[in-house]
């Protein structure tokens, strides 16, 4: 009897560590969550006010607030005073470039969100049974997205490639966000799923890889192609794996640009170095174009205000002024201005150009609101992602592919993007942690028996 009272007391102290109840109902909140970045376009198609695109904003705060008193973890802690210091630093830039509180509101989210999600995420330790939920709704999310895509291509005929978009209906760059997703998902049920069925991972891969070639998303391939090299390079301090993986990576990226260069041939803006050459430089010219808007040294540092330059909040202002004017949205004409500029030049423009070359890339529009302090604290939350929450390669990875698409577009900045990528990462964590815990359990289980003894 009092072996039995022993162990379950043990039991007790390694799986949870706040109330089951608050668990199952945060784990709710953060499927709506998810749920709300992922699908509006979705509800906007069946007749829903287009203001269900402002939802998932509503989400964020709900689970912030909701979150803040459940957090027991120290990485949790150290992310929630990181997103404290950027929405100081953001207020700032407000004040010191006259923008409307609605600006720092919507800009700070915009840039908090996978960071609250990852809070949420990692706040608490989860049991395995909430873990198993979670991940079988994200499944369900993309199983709803790829039931679209082969939808449209086969049974909708869609006119172009770029109409193939799944669950991002109406979107500029709808497939290139559900290429991307579809790619990170194939490679996460491929890899660390846990499915048993080796065939069913790689059916379901070859789905994913479909999606790519359907929307014709040549720049998502690009990026992963780039993000690998330098998840390579993030591992040179262990040699033999660095060679290893050189050795698997060099070949395999030859063939899959020869396929991609047989294939598009006559695309410039990919085979022609020349091209891409000037186009880069081209692109690069954004920084010069924001500088020159400065009236202060101080903007270096603060920026030009939150939603003033080329972020997020400045298509928002673009397509959404008549819900945005009312609440006191304020604007610079940097927006329009590096819009001109990226519409003039053959290779960036909508028409003749890619958007590899876009002007408007969220690195270029983080660093332009909020200057060298805002961007250095952002960089240091997904320092503290890369150190404390990517507990294995494929999690780092998947980060990296998150920074290299911020260098093409403002995909830093697209919530059902970041959002999904960044719960992969956190249920990764939590894996880590479930298994870690259980591991922990059996051996404290293994070795009551010589405690009980020496006792």
């Amino acid at each position: 009897m009092k072996q039995s009272k022993h162990l379950k007391k043990l039991a007790g102290n390694l799986v949870l560590t706040s109330p089951q109840a608050g668990i199952i109902t945060r784990s709710s909140i953060i499927v709506l969550f998810l749920a709300s970045a992922m699908f509006p376009r979705v509800l906007s198609a069946l007749r829903f006010p287009s203001v269900v695109n402002f939802l998932h904003f509503g989400f964020a705060l709900a689970l912030f607030v909701w979150v803040i008193p459940l957090i027991r973890s120290r990485i949790a802690v150290q992310l929630l005073v990181g997103l404290l210091i950027l929405l100081a630093i953001s207020t700032s830039s407000a004040l010191l470039n006259k923008a409307g509180l609605i600006n720092v509101l919507l800009n700070f989210l915009m840039l908090a969100e996978p960071f609250i999600l990852l809070i949420a995420i990692t706040s608490i330790k989860l049991p395995q049974d909430s873990i198993k939920k979670l991940q079988k709704w994200i499944f369900l999310f993309i199983y709803i997205h790829l039931v679209f895509v082969y939808c449209q291509k086969f049974l909708l005929k869609a006119p172009t490639n770029d109409d193939v978009k799944g669950i991002f209906l109406n979107m500029g760059a709808g497939h290139h966000v559900g290429g991307d997703v579809a790619l990170t998902f194939g490679f996460y049920f491929l890899l660390s799923s846990g499915v048993r069925s080796i065939w069913l991972r790689v059916f379901v891969f070859i789905l994913c890889l479909g999606n790519i070639v359907l929307a014709d998303v040549k720049q998502v391939v690009i990026a992963f192609l780039v993000s690998w090299f330098i998840l390579i390079v993030t591992q040179l301090k262990e040699i033999w794996k660095a060679i290893m993986y050189l050795i698997i990576a060099i070949p395999t990226t030859l063939g899959v640009l020869k396929i991609v260069n047989t294939m598009y041939a006559g695309i410039r803006y990919i085979s022609d170095m020349e091209v891409v050459t000037e186009a880069f430089q081209y692109k690069l010219s954004v920084f010069s174009i924001i500088t020159s808007f400065y009236k202060s040294d101080l903007n270096w540092l603060f920026g030009l205000g939150p939603g003033h330059t080329i972020s997020r909040l400045g298509w928002l202002m673009k397509d959404y002024i008549q819900f945005l004017k009312p609440l006191g949205v304020t604007g610079t004409p940097v927006f329009q201005t590096v819009w001109v500029a990226q519409e003039s030049y053959y290779w960036s423009n909508s028409i003749t150009g890619s958007s590899m070359y876009s002007l408007l890339f969220s690195w270029a529009g983080i660093w332009g609101d909020l200057g060298f302090l805002g961007l250095g604290v952002y960089l240091y939350l997904w320092f503290l992602v890369w150190r404390y929450i990517c507990v294995d390669k494929l999690s780092k990875f998947f980060l990296i592919t998150m920074f290299v698409a911020g260098l093409i577009f403002s995909w830093m900045e697209e919530p059902a993007f970041m959002l999904f990528v960044v719960s992969l990462i956190g249920l990764q964590w939590q894996k880590y942690h479930a298994d870690k815990s259980q591991r922990l359990m059996q051996q404290k289980m293994q070795n009551y028996p010589f405690q009980k003894a020496l006792g």
